[in-house]
C-alpha cells in the first residue's frame, strides 16, 4: 500500500508527531510512505533525512485547484492509493484530487476540537461525505466534528498513542541545570507559548498555590512562541521569579519529564489528544490538566492518573497541584496508573495498526 501524508505546515507540534510516528511504524508493516507539505519545518527535514519521498507545493486556498491537480498527477505517477490528510483544508484539497483520480482513497484525521463557522459547516457537509474514513483522535473531536456539519457515517475514534515505556524513568538533569535543592517540588509543562495554551491561567494558579503551601516548588515551562516576553514579565509581577523558569524551545523532552514529579497542562482550548500529556504519562508522571479536548480521556476516563479541573478555576488547579505535591503515596499510585493506562489504552504499536486498517476498509 502506497500512502501519501498531506500536511500544510511540517513543523514540530503534536500533529507532526502523529505523522512521523505513522511513517516510522507503518513502513515495516508494508506501507510505502510519501509526504506532501506546504511550509517546511522540522518534520519535513526529518522525513527527507529518512529518505521518505517528499513533495512541496502551495496548499493556500488560492492554489487549491492547482494543488489538487499536482497531487492527483503525483499519486498517479507514483501509484499512490491513499492520501491521509491532517487538517480540514488539506482534506478538501485531497478530495479535489480524488475527483481527478477516482481510485484514490482519502483518510482525514481530526486533530482539533474547535467549533466551526458557517462556511466551514457548509464545506463539511459538501466534502466530508466523500471521505473514505474520518479519524477522530479523541471523543470530543468526534462530537465537535458532528456539530460542525461533518459526515459521521465513516467516523472512527482512534486515539493518539505512544510506545509504552512500562516503567518510571527518573533523572536529576533539569534539577541540576536549574540549581534546585532536593526539597523543591519540580513540575513541568511542554507547550507552545501561545494564548490557547492557557499559560496566563497557569501563572495565576501558581500564584494561588504559593499562598497555600510552605513547600518550595518550581514550574519549568518548555517551549517558544509569541508570549515569551509577556510570561516573563507576568511571572515577575506575580512574585514568581523563583517558582517559574522559562526554558525556551527544547529537544530533550524525555529528560525534562524524567526530572519532574508532576506534569501540568493548563490549555484553554484546541487541545485534542495532547502528546505532551501522553509523554508525561509514559514517563510515569501524574498530571493536572484542564477539562478541554481529550484531556479527560487521557487522565480520568477508564483509569485515573491525575486530576482534571475546569479551565479558569485557579483555586481548583492550585488545589490539585497541592494535593499531589503534599501526598507522596498518591503520587506513586497515580504514577503507576499512568504507566498502566499507556500500555492498555494508548499503545501506539496497536493504534498505528488501527489507522493502517482504515487505508483498506
Amino acid at each position: 500500500m502506497r500512502v501519501l501524508y498531506l500536511i500544510n505546515y511540517a513543523g514540530k507540534a503534536g500533529m507532526e508527531k502523529y505523522v512521523e510516528n505513522l511513517v516510522r511504524l507503518l513502513t515495516p508493516e508494508g506501507a510505502q510512505c510519501h509526504f506532501a507539505y506546504g511550509i517546511p519545518g522540522e518534520l519535513s527535514e526529518k522525513l527527507e533525512r529518512a529518505g521518505i519521498p517528499s513533495l512541496r507545493l502551495s496548499l493556500e486556498w488560492k492554489d487549491a485547484l492547482s494543488a489538487a491537480k499536482t497531487l492527483a498527477n503525483y499519486c498517479r505517477d507514483k501509484g499512490i492509493g491513499v492520501i491521509h490528510a491532517q487538517c480540514a483544508r488539506e482534506n478538501v484539497i485531497a478530495l479535489l484530487a480524488k475527483r481527478r483520480l477516482p481510485t484514490l482513497r482519502v483518510v482525514y484525521t481530526l486533530h482539533f476540537t474547535t467549533p466551526a463557522g458557517k462556511l466551514w459547516r457548509l464545506l463539511n457537509r459538501v466534502f466530508t461525505p466523500k471521505d473514505d474514513c474520518v479519524i477522530a483522535v479523541c471523543r470530543e473531536a468526534a462530537e465537535v466534528f458532528a456539530q460542525n456539519g461533518g459526515c459521521t457515517k465513516r467516523l472512527r475514534v482512534i486515539y493518539n498513542g505512544i510506545e509504552p515505556a512500562k516503567k518510571r524513568r527518573c533523572s536529576d538533569g533539569l534539577r541540576r541545570e536549574l540549581g534546585l535543592e532536593e526539597n523543591v517540588f519540580l513540575m513541568v509543562t511542554l507547550a507552545r507559548l501561545a494564548p490557547e495554551k492557557g499559560l496566563d491561567f497557569l501563572l495565576d494558579s501558581l500564584a494561588a498555590l504559593k499562598k497555600k503551601t510552605e513547600r518550595p516548588f518550581c514550574c519549568a515551562i518548555a517551549g517558544d512562541g509569541e508570549l515569551a516576553a509577556w510570561l516573563r514579565q507576568r511571572a515577575g509581577e506575580l512574585g514568581l521569579e523563583d517558582q517559574v523558569r522559562l526554558l525556551g524551545y527544547r529537544t530533550d523532552a524525555p529528560e525534562l519529564l524524567a526530572s519532574s514529579a508532576l506534569y501540568l497542562c493548563p490549555s484553554r482550548c484546541n487541545e485534542a489528544l495532547s502528546f505532551g500529556i501522553l509523554e508525561a504519562m509514559n514517563t510515569g508522571l501524574p498530571c493536572v490538566v484542564t477539562d478541554v479536548g481529550g484531556n479527560r480521556d487521557l487522565v480520568e476516563t477508564g483509569g485515573v492518573c491525575g486530576r482534571v479541573v475546569p479551565f479558569g478555576d485557579t483555586a481548583a488547579f492550585a488545589g490539585a497541584i497541592r494535593e499531589l505535591m503534599e501526598t507522596e503515596s498518591l503520587q506513586r499510585e497515580l504514577s503507576d496508573a499512568a504507566l498502566k493506562k499507556v500500555e492498555e489504552k494508548f499503545n501506539l504499536n496497536r493504534l498505528a495498526l488501527d489507522v493502517y486498517k482504515t487505508y483498506f476498509d
